[in-house]
Order: structure tokens, then sequence, then C-alpha cells
């Protein structure tokens, strides 16, 4: 669910099941670190369950968290 993620507890919601590495990564979804997990998701939440590889492009990350920013 991506409603409200800007500033959302990582692991925090009840309708999915996430990997104990999102449940225990104690950080808030801040555009920072969006952007950091969008550009190499294993990288900053090691052991994370998410099958992406990430994105290189910075305008790409830039244009979705514009978007992220409507929900």
């Amino acid at each position: 669910m991506l409603t409200g993620v800007i500033g959302r507890k990582a692991g925090a919601t009840t309708d999915y099941r996430y990997s104990p590495a999102m449940k225990n990564a104690n950080i808030v979804w801040t555009e920072q670190n969006l952007a950091s997990f969008l550009k190499a998701p294993s990288d900053f939440i090691p052991g994370n369950k998410m099958r992406f590889w990430g994105i290189s492009n910075a305008q790409q990350v830039a244009d979705l968290l514009a978007y992220l920013r409507t929900q």
C-alpha cells in the first residue's frame, strides 16, 4: 500500500507480510530514504524480500517521489 507511505515507518502496515529485515529496519520513509531504497533496495535494507533491482535514473526516482507525494 503506497497511500501515505511518506512519513510512515517501514514494515508498519498490517495488510502485508514484510520480511524480518523490513520489519526491523527501524526507518521512516522520508523522501531521502525512499530515494535511497528506490536506487538500491538490497543495499539500503539488506535482506529485504523486495524483488526489485532499483532505479538508476535520477529523474525517474524524482518522478516517482512526486507521485508518492500525492498519495
